[in-house]
């Protein structure tokens, strides 16, 4: 059974990830395909933590809250879309080095100031702070301002070359670039957490972003717990050595279930059955 859990949560993570990139993406890609009506944005910020909250959604609110306090951090290993983006860059890492990231205590001074001066700015009406730590917004700057625009420079691409062999399949429009401060505010910080998650993992999701340090004060028991057995366990690191929220100690036999992201790498790894749902 336990060699489910990563698939599933892989599986999940992926679909909210392209249901997130169709609500940025979908009515631009409608519109150049002569759709007649162009679909709505899908309200892929609906079940996000950080807009509920904004929007007092709380019925989803309840609901995130109450699945991290069953499951742990399930969160922000499948609905958050910048999770998945760092997971990507820590996979690629795999690709060159199999060494991996050492445990190391958790940031609590860090990342509990970070919360509050973003809760406390949001409270003042001032959304400039969250929105630079906020994880949907942070990924919705890179799409906004990164991708579509290379996108509809393709299409245009396209549509230039049906035009020239008279197939009137896709229609070219305008490229929307962002202003200079805020395609460089996404580039800078696409490039920054992508070499941060490579190096250091789920650093920024521990540390920094509030949602995670939200989630971690809900999950820090949650009723179903990743546990290492220590009878089982014979100290190999092989969990540690796949989990990148460096939150097991292989010392002590303890996982930090706060920190935990809740991927299920380390249950898979560990060829003793010690770390167990």
């Amino acid at each position: 059974m336990r060699r489910f859990f990563k698939p599933l949560r892989v599986i999940l993570a992926l679909g909210c990830f392209v249901l997130v990139n169709a609500a940025f993406l979908a009515p631009m890609i409608a519109a150049s395909l002569c759709a007649e009506d162009a679909p709505q944005t899908v309200c892929a910020a609906a079940w996000q933590l950080w807009p509920a909250i904004v929007a007092l959604n709380l019925p989803v609110v309840l609901a995130i809250l109450a699945v991290t306090a069953l499951m742990g951090r399930v969160y922000c290993s499948t609905l958050c879309p910048l999770g998945v983006y760092q997971d990507v860059w820590f996979r690629i890492r795999r690709l060159f080095t199999k060494r991996g990231i050492p445990f190391s205590p958790p940031m609590n001074r860090v990342r509990y100031w970070v919360f509050a001066l973003t809760v406390l700015a949001a409270f003042a009406g001032c959304f400039a702070l969250p929105a630079l730590v906020e994880p949907y917004s942070v990924y919705g700057r890179f799409v906004t301002n990164l991708v579509r625009p290379a996108l509809q420079w393709a299409i245009n691409l396209l549509a230039a070359w049906c035009d020239a062999h008279e197939k009137y399949w896709v229609m070219s429009d305008e490229v929307v670039v962002a202003g200079f401060l805020s395609f460089w505010v996404a580039a800078a910080s696409a490039m920054a957490l992508a070499a941060l998650a490579a190096i250091k993992g789920r650093w920024f999701c521990n540390a920094v972003c509030p949602v995670g340090t939200l989630l971690s004060i809900v999950a820090k028991r949650p009723l179903m717990r990743i546990s290492i057995d220590a009878s089982r366990c014979v100290k190999c690191g092989a969990c540690a050595h796949v989990c990148k929220a460096a939150c097991i100690d292989v010392k002590n036999a303890t996982i930090d279930d706060s920190r935990c992201v809740r991927c299920f790498n380390c249950i898979g790894a560990c060829r003793k059955g010690a770390v167990r749902l």
